[in-house]
């Protein structure tokens, strides 16, 4: 069984009277360790499916099996949960809070999830490694 199995999934979104299909009826499968490309143009939908994946964004229809388990079937609760225990984003841009220091920010990130990470011993370790 394939870790991420997406069967016929679509997004649509309306703007105004306007219908944008940013996923048309994509299916694809993930083994476990192997490592996926997502290629396309600008506008393929790429960004979308991945929204979905880390359940940022849910779709319009289909299923998104994560393990066996269907987030597309998943409340605003569940998909809080999934994206705080099993799901890690590296953002283009470094949604820091300007106000906080680097510490302070990575405090607040370990601080919402269960069994966080010591954010004063990997920080100590980022120092060794950057100088």
């Amino acid at each position: 069984m394939a870790y991420i199995d997406v069967q016929n999934e679509s997004k649509k979104y309306r703007m105004g009277d306007t219908e944008i299909i940013a996923n048309d009826n994509i299916s694809f499968q993930i083994e476990s360790g192997s490592l996926t490309v997502i290629l396309g143009p600008s506008g393929a939908g790429k960004s979308t499916v991945l929204n979905i994946l880390g359940g940022m964004d849910s779709p319009t229809s289909g299923k998104i099996l994560i393990d066996g388990t269907d987030i597309a079937q998943f409340n605003e609760r569940q998909l809080t949960q999934y994206r705080r225990n099993d799901v890690g984003f590296i953002f283009q841009f470094y949604n820091l809070i300007p106000n906080l220091s680097t510490r302070e920010n990575v405090e607040l990130a370990t601080s919402i999830i269960q069994d966080g990470l010591d954010p004063v011993r990997y920080l100590k370790k980022l120092a060794l490694v950057i100088g």
